[in-house]
């Protein structure tokens, strides 16, 4: 299948500016679309609308989010609109707790409660329930995680534990984006964004016909490239066609089907090194790799009265991508079912299973290989959950379990317990505090890969100078088990019409963390070890010194994550959110010859206001402060986002769009695999025209 994708988008990719033209004829403006539908900030919710807002991914099903014992954040549909994002990571730097930094054009480094990077493996990130993560490296490959951002519901997000309900790898957090219904993006709608770093056109029709709703769209993005710290540009841009859509059938009171797919197909560049064997051993260059994918996914759900539901959720993702020095192509299938029921008046219990498969292939360069070339993984769960109801109702105890078989475990089987307890002091207040275990399996490329840290020139190393280059491979090992995490988590919630006050404390024990140990070098073609016999360098022509990934790490983390909502007039709203985060205890094999590398900040401070100037002008502005990651020579930065939205007419918005202004050309992050360059984020300004027809 996955063969067929890039011929499909690449036709798309020429003839969508003739398809946009022409639906544009076809089409006549008509009253205000679903984007610019009337407004839906916090001040024209009513206290009973605010204390019914509910969130759905921390226990898999509709629960209030006053009482949620979780740090649970919503980004809503007016935070979307609002903020002038046109990428996912951008978004979730609305979030409290959330550690986003940007390391390219198209690269991102995104988690939260540390352990940060570009393969940040520790995040498990969800659309509509369909994982985004990725086993060949771990994390999320955030250049091809694009969407059409206006048809993006809520993003709910969880920081700590999600294991209990969504398994491995939700460690530090899930997040979950959920896509608008069908049937609440009618009608046509066209957004057409340009500036200094590139432009998009993205292009969505719905209609209804009957209980049958259907949604599709058509996106195109090119966005430039930033500049290195000599000051010149570089290539990592991004080039990127989308084409999606959506089904809902609600043909019945209690049962409801929908059916999603999309397909992709573009470009990522990027600035990296290039590693050899022979003079200058490595050298700066630009190079692209060429990324394509689809997926097509199922929900069913029926509503069995007496609070008792059933739904399955089933999916195929497939992908493919080409960078400088290896290949991936990875399938996956996924099918889910969860039943919740009550048990008496004060139980209420659920259950599901899930079964995954991924087949993949890989080819490899002197540079990287993950071995063997091809592999087949299969993963089996189940999880149990009991929310008991106490005190009338006022206080919710729950308590639940997954099971996890994995190929990567040594005893076969992962338990995922957690223990969550919430209690409402007033009708809009509660506090909450949980205790919960989560694992980290291992990727494919840390238990069978190898990548090309550093190539030392002959007679460079003073500790080991041989008279032949030495290539310094991360190397993986299959001995890699999963990591092990228990956290200690307890919050505060208020929610009035005019504030929302949230505060989430915790600390986190984390055991048999990846780690790196010294391994034997030798001689290569070949084989043997020069230390114990010199000889071998008279037969070789490099010496291989591995550093093997284990798993004797050990950390403790602990932080407080704060925000706070105010709406200080009916046209005014204030937010901002404050994190402190550090590592309680460390122990780590590289810290004997390293310096810890910093991966998240210690600080982070933003400050956003949304102001309804009048019915048809609106200025947000948001101001972030992050600290600095000293042992990557990033230094602390304040950078300023401002959007200034003018509606003219129904179903006509304009806006003018600011992104890290004031913050000059900077560093965020830079890759923990040393493959890449150090890439200055640069300001930028665009304008946004949005239609509804």
């Amino acid at each position: 299948m996955a063969t067929v994708i890039p011929p499909i988008l690449r036709l798309l990719r020429q003839h969508l500016p003739v398809a946009i033209a022409l639906i544009l004829f076809a089409a006549t403006p008509a009253a205000y679309g679903d984007d610019m539908a009337a407004s839906d900030d916090l001040a024209d919710f009513s206290l009973e609308e605010l204390l019914s807002t509910e969130i759905t991914t921390l226990s898999r099903k509709a629960e209030s989010l006053v009482s949620a014992p979780a740090a649970v954040h919503v980004i809503s549909q007016s935070d979307i609109r609002r903020s002038g994002a046109r990428s996912i990571p951008e978004l979730l730097r609305l979030v409290p707790g959330m550690q986003v930094a940007q390391l390219d054009g198209n690269k991102w480094a995104v988690t939260s409660r540390g352990n940060n990077g570009r393969f940040a493996p520790r995040l498990l990130v969800l659309m509509d329930g369909r994982t985004l993560y990725n086993p060949m490296l771990t994390g999320v490959q955030w250049d091809v995680q694009d969407t059409d951002i206006s048809a993006i519901e809520r993003i709910e997000v969880i920081r700590g534990p999600g294991s209990t309900m969504w398994g491995s790898n939700a460690v530090n957090g899930v997040v979950n984006i959920i896509t608008k219904h069908a049937a609440d993006t009618q009608g046509g709608n066209l957004g057409i964004a340009g500036g200094m770093q590139g432009y998009e056109t993205t292009v969505r029709y719905g209609t209804v016909n009957g209980d049958s709703s259907i949604r599709l769209f058509a996106r195109y993005f090119d966005r430039d490239g930033n500049t290195s710290e000599l000051g010149f540009d570089t290539d990592d841009y991004s080039e990127m066609a989308r084409f999606g859509g959506r089904y809902d059938w609600d043909g019945s009171e209690d049962s409801a089907f929908t059916m999603t797919f999309e397909l992709y197909d573009g470009e990522s560049g990027e600035y990296r090194l290039s590693r050899t064997l022979t003079p200058p051993y490595q050298s700066a260059v630009d190079t692209f790799t060429p990324v394509s994918g689809a997926f097509a996914m199922a929900h069913w759900s029926r509503d069995l009265g007496d609070d008792s539901a059933f739904e399955i959720r089933a999916y195929f993702d497939t992908h493919e991508r080409d960078t400088y020095t290896y290949t991936e192509a990875i399938e996956t299938f996924d099918v889910d079912i969860q039943h919740s029921f009550p048990i008496g008046k004060i139980h209420n219990f659920m259950w599901g299973l899930n079964y995954r498969s991924s087949t993949d292939e890989t080819t490899s360069t002197f540079e990287i290989s993950i071995l063997p070339a091809n592999e087949n993984l299969y993963r089996y769960s189940a999880f149990v959950q009991d929310e008991i109801s106490l005190f009338d109702g006022r206080a919710r105890l729950t308590i639940g379990s997954k099971f996890e078989h994995n190929e990567f475990s040594d005893d076969d089987l992962e338990i995922e317990p957690s223990v969550r307890l919430s209690f409402n002091i007033s009708d809009n207040q509660a506090v909450w505090a949980s205790v919960a275990e989560a694992v980290r399996v291992p990727s494919r490329g840390e238990r069978g890969g190898s990548v090309l840290s550093a190539v030392i020139p002959p007679g460079a190393d003073p500790l080991f100078p041989v008279p032949l280059p030495t290539a310094v491979y991360l190397t993986g090992s299959p001995t890699m088990t999963p990591e092990d995490f228990t956290s200690y988590e307890a919050g505060y919630r208020m929610r009035t019409q005019d504030l929302h006050l949230d505060v989430a404390l915790f600390y986190v024990t984390n055991r048999n963390l990846r780690d790196i140990g010294s391994g034997a070098p030798s001689c290569e073609p070949g084989g043997g070890n020069p230390i114990l016999d010199p000889t071998c360098l008279f037969t070789s022509t490099y010496v291989q010194a591995p550093l093997v990934l284990n798993n004797d790490g050990e950390q403790d983390t602990m932080g407080v994550e704060l925000f706070v909502s105010r709406q200080m007039s009916e046209r005014w709203r204030l937010q901002g959110d404050y994190t402190y985060f550090r590592y309680a205890d460390v122990n780590y094999n590289l810290t004997d010859a390293l310096e810890f590398p910093e991966d998240s900040p210690d600080h982070q401070v933003s400050l956003r206001s949304s102001t309804d100037i009048n019915e048809n002008f609106e200025l947000d502005v948001m101001f972030r402060w992050v600290d600095e990651l000293e042992s990557q020579g990033v230094d602390a930065y304040s950078a300023v986002d401002v959007r200034a939205a003018w509606t003219p007419m129904p179903g006509l918005s304009i806006a003018a769009v600011g992104r890290n202004l004031f913050a000059d050309d900077h560093l965020e992050f830079t890759s923990e695999l040393a493959d890449l360059l150090p890439v200055l984020i640069e300001p930028e300004a665009f304008v946004e025209v949005r239609w509804g027809f």
